[in-house]
């Protein structure tokens, strides 16, 4: 419908179209694609601070510009970010035994140097109440070694009451896999 002039001025007159209106898209989500200290490799991890890339990226690391970008991207009001760590294919495994079973292999969840720095503790303190070494239930501690002081160790991880058993509640395997953001079973 025309709009009807009374007075000399600018009039608008809006026509009806087909075309839709532009919505809007988060534009402070940016993807990292790069070598980073520890985490998934090869698989998109969405973040939502740098606190979350350190936990599961292990922060800033010297070899990798990546870890710079991250940190520079929260520094300067980044919200969102989707980090995908590529990687050699590098590994770290550790060996333990639990009495009455096989040997069973222990592996970093992610493959680096990173998990040089790990090591295990086993104890059979366990909520049975026996606290010998033929109980049928153990307690595992994943350690990393500190800087300072140099050689000792702190834990960062801890199961307890796990078992070698298949069909157990706590089936190590299966509580690592669960529950461990660092070690994983090797062999079943």
């Amino acid at each position: 419908m025309p709009v009807l002039t009374t007075y000399p001025g600018v009039y608008i007159e809006e026509l009806p179209s087909g075309v839709r209106t532009i919505t809007p898209v988060a534009t402070s989500i940016t993807a990292f694609v790069g070598r980073v200290l520890k985490g998934p490799v090869n698989e998109p991890t969405v973040i939502k601070s740098y606190g979350d890339f350190e936990r599961l990226f292990g922060g800033l690391w010297r070899l990798s510009p990546v870890s710079y970008a991250v940190q520079q991207f929260y520094m300067n009001g980044g919200s969102e970010a989707l980090i995908i760590r590529v990687h050699n294919g590098a590994g770290t495994t550790q060996q333990f035994s639990v009495p009455g079973t096989t040997l069973l292999t222990i592996e970093a969840a992610n493959p680096g140097s990173w998990a040089n720095d790990l090591g295990l503790a086993v104890d059979y303190d366990t909520i049975d109440g026996a606290s010998n070494a033929t109980s049928p239930l153990f307690n595992l501690f994943v350690l990393q070694k500190n800087a300072d002081p140099p050689g000792t160790y702190s834990v960062v991880e801890s199961f307890r009451n796990l078992s070698v058993v298949p069909t157990a509640k706590r089936f190590i395997t299966n509580v690592l896999k669960l529950e461990s953001q660092l070690v994983r079973v090797a062999n079943t």
